[in-house]
This record gives structure tokens, sequence and C-alpha cells, in this order.
């Protein structure tokens, strides 16, 4: 039986984390979640072509774990996946059987302001990251994802639409052996 596997991508504090969790805890699929900014937990952070490279090394790891473990049906990836080159390169080293959707969340400006500066006043993220979010917010035009605007919906209602957008969709990668 061919996994699934949900890629969601969005600008830093946008929700992704949160969705992703709850998408897991209230499946009734066998599900994992997975979220790529465990693997840049690194002292100090440093952003090199080498740690890059590392880091999609071993997402790609963990993901292709995830998919070859009988165990699992859905494997939910959240990252800031803001450009398409992300999602290619993520897909490139996957193997198995499997099936990818991409789902970008987005917002509007106000929305992921407020959203944003909620986790600064709980200590989740730092004031001067906010502009570079921002920034990232109109690159998800270009990615090849299902848009879910975000604004103005809890979390619950956005699982629920969320996997009616995906049930609704082609897979933007077919299932591989």
């Amino acid at each position: 039986m061919s996994k699934r596997l949900l890629l969601i991508g969005g600008p830093m504090g946008i929700g992704k984390t949160t969705l992703g969790q709850y998408l897991v805890d209230h499946s009734s699929d066998r599900a994992v979640f997975l979220d790529g900014d465990w693997c840049w937990a690194m002292h100090p952070w440093n952003f090199s072509d080498e740690n890059k490279k590392m880091v999609m090394t071993n997402i790609q790891f963990l993901l292709n774990a995830f998919i070859a473990n009988s165990r699992f049906d859905t494997i939910v990836f959240v990252w800031v996946m803001h450009q398409q080159a992300i999602i290619d390169s993520l897909l490139a080293g996957l193997r198995g059987d499997f099936t990818a959707y991409s789902v970008s969340l987005i917002a509007t400006p106000a929305e992921l302001t407020r959203r944003f500066e909620q986790d600064v006043a709980a200590g989740v993220r730092e004031q001067a990251a906010l502009a570079e979010t921002l920034a990232r917010l109109p690159l998800y035009d270009a990615v090849a994802s299902l848009k879910l605007d975000v604004t103005g919906f809890d979390c619950a209602t956005n699982a629920q639409r969320l996997l009616a957008l995906v049930a609704a969709a082609p897979p933007i990668f077919p299932k591989k052996s």
C-alpha cells in the first residue's frame, strides 16, 4: 500500500508545526510527524552550504525510514519550503512506495504578523526575524503546491480544510518503487 506523504510548507510562524502535530494526533491513519527544523537544531546555528546539504540528507534519511516502515500510512513533514528547488531536492532523495502532496500555508501579512508576534511573546521566536518572514510570504506563489490560506481559521478547521484540499487534488509526486 502506498504511503501518503504530506509536505506542509509556509513561512516561519504561520502554524506549520501546530497543524502538522494536530493532523497526526487526530488522524485515523497510522501517522507520524517530522519537523525539518529538528535537523537545524544546532549551536551555534550555521547556514553554510555544508550544513544545508547535511540537513537535507538527514531529512531524506528520516523520511525514507518512515516510508519503509510498515507501521505508518501517513507521514506529515513540515518545513519552510519557500522555493520549488527545496521540494524537488527533497523528493529526489526519497525512495519507496509513496504519494506526495505539497501544501503551502499562506495568510495575509497582518495575520502572519499576529501569529508571529504571539510566538515572540511566548519566547519561541525573535522579533528581528519578522521582516524576513513577511518577505518570504510572496515566494510561495511560485511554489507548485496547494495553497491553504489560514487567515481567520483555527487549527482544527485548517486541518479539515487541508485534508479536503488534498483529497480533491492530484499528488505532486506519484508513488515510486
